[in-house]
């Protein structure tokens, strides 16, 4: 949609975008397109582009589809995810290039959730918050910063629950939402 409020369009609606996978998420933008996935987690499936200006459907790669989202990088190079394995319960932070070539394993980590995923505004770090398993009384959130080729892991922050991360717009900071309040007090 225009910010003037006109232009809607449904893009995930598209006869272009095959039937069996409905229905579908979208993921983030890479230059004027929408990263498209099936929304049907625990199978494989391909992964799309979505072309804004006239909904050209372009295959980019065939993935496990999970309730992970593609978070692409500020400057559309290249796409974080969490691979998760069911088997294993692994949860692996792989950054790969838009087409799904040349991944890289960044962290792994066994049971809890990797989320949030953002990146740095130069794209050379991202940020994560990995929840550990909530078993007994001691559920924990602790957030990370790691470089894109892998190395510089750094624990930056332990909390409850970390609702949201951000980078600062000049990348030297990072905004952690803690939400630690039965009430949902921030």
């Amino acid at each position: 949609i225009q910010r003037d409020g006109s232009g809607l369009k449904n893009l995930t609606s598209s006869s272009n975008l095959p039937e069996d996978g409905q229905p579908y998420v979208m993921d983030g933008w890479i230059t004027g397109n929408i990263i498209v996935r099936s929304a049907k987690p625990g199978k494989e499936g391909t992964v799309y582009l979505v072309r804004v200006v006239d909904g050209q459907v372009q295959p980019m790669f065939e993935s496990l589809l999970t309730k992970a989202v593609f978070v692409p990088s500020n400057d559309g190079a290249w796409l974080a995810y969490d691979d998760y394995n069911y088997d294993s319960q692994n949860h692996t932070l792989v950054v790969t290039e838009p087409d799904g070539a040349n991944p890289v394993e960044l962290a792994s980590f066994t049971g809890g959730t990797l989320y949030p995923i953002v990146w740095s505004p130069d794209s050379t770090r991202l940020a994560f918050a990995y929840y550990t398993d909530a078993q007994g009384n001691d559920p924990g959130a602790d957030v990370y910063v790691i470089d894109r080729s892998g190395t510089g892991l750094k624990q930056v922050y332990r909390g409850v629950t970390v609702g949201g991360v951000m980078f600062s717009p000049d990348g030297k900071f990072l905004l952690i939402n803690e939400t630690t309040s039965p009430t949902g007090g921030h």
